[in-house]
């Protein structure tokens, strides 16, 4: 299966909430800020992940993420896009997909992109978003484990290919600072930009020297089941993931001291 060879490691890529988008999740901000009864004080929002802006690669040169979890851990040298600054809530995330030919292609034995996704991972395209603990013990002798806090529910991509969506949270997920935001793909999802810069890299639940091979990557799973632990073995390099998350600060959290100068 051509498609999840070296170059497509099955893969991913980064997408910055626009103005449209900010504007989508503004009531929603806008609700939770009038909820805390702090008069006068507008929430500190961050959007994770935002960065310039990147083009799917399907349908072009179609590749997508399959049957994982995933965060970018730099976008053109830009570290740690996905780690929580401050205690707060998500209270909404987007995802950007591109939109896999429905026409006979002879690379895939006749099947259009799109079937050849869909039955090779099981299903239709779907995604959430789960946030991550790094086991910081671990991590520092060299075993990157990362326990399941929080999750998303998983949403159906089918009638929303080759666009922009942000999904609203009904029940806002708490975060704390350090925790990380991923995408978690039980199926495929078409999120994915190659072709990046060398200092763009993003991290897989996928077991060291399991990241590669077509027979490993359609045994493996998502990280699912909370509290649970997950060995992120995979590295790889110009592949993003194309997602983002609008967390919002909590009214009560102090803001870090002023430097004197």
């Amino acid at each position: 299966m051509r498609r999840m060879g070296q170059d497509a490691h099955v893969l991913a890529r980064l997408h910055r909430l626009g103005i449209f988008t900010a504007i989508t999740v503004f009531v929603v901000i806008l609700g939770i800020a009038l909820g805390t009864g702090a008069a006068g004080a507008a929430p500190r929002i961050v959007v994770l992940g935002a960065a310039a802006p990147a083009t799917p690669s399907c349908p072009a040169t179609c590749q997508a993420v399959g049957k994982t979890t995933g965060f970018q851990t730099a976008i053109t040298g830009s570290a740690n896009p996905f780690v929580v600054p401050f205690r707060g809530s998500i209270v909404a995330w987007s995802i950007k997909t591109g939109a896999p030919s429905t026409k006979p292609n002879p690379n895939n034995d006749n099947q259009s992109d799109l079937e050849f996704f869909n039955k090779t991972f099981g299903g239709s395209p779907k995604a959430r978003i789960v946030v991550l603990k790094p086991i910081r013990k671990q991590i520092k002798v060299g075993k990157p484990i990362y326990k399941l806090k929080k999750q998303s529910p998983v949403e159906e991509l089918s009638d929303l290919l080759g666009q922009t969506i942000t999904f609203t949270l009904d029940v806002p997920l708490r975060v704390k600072p350090g925790q990380i935001v991923a995408l978690s793909v039980p199926t495929w999802a078409p999120a994915f930009a190659i072709n990046q810069s060398a200092n763009t890299k993003w991290q897989a639940s996928r077991k060291k020297g399991k990241c590669t091979n077509t027979t490993d990557i359609l045994a493996a799973t998502p990280h699912e089941g909370l509290g649970s632990l997950r060995s992120y073995g995979c590295v790889y390099k110009t592949a993003r993931l194309l997602y983002s998350a609008t967390v919002v600060k909590d009214p009560t959290e102090p803001s870090p001291p002023k430097k004197k100068r």
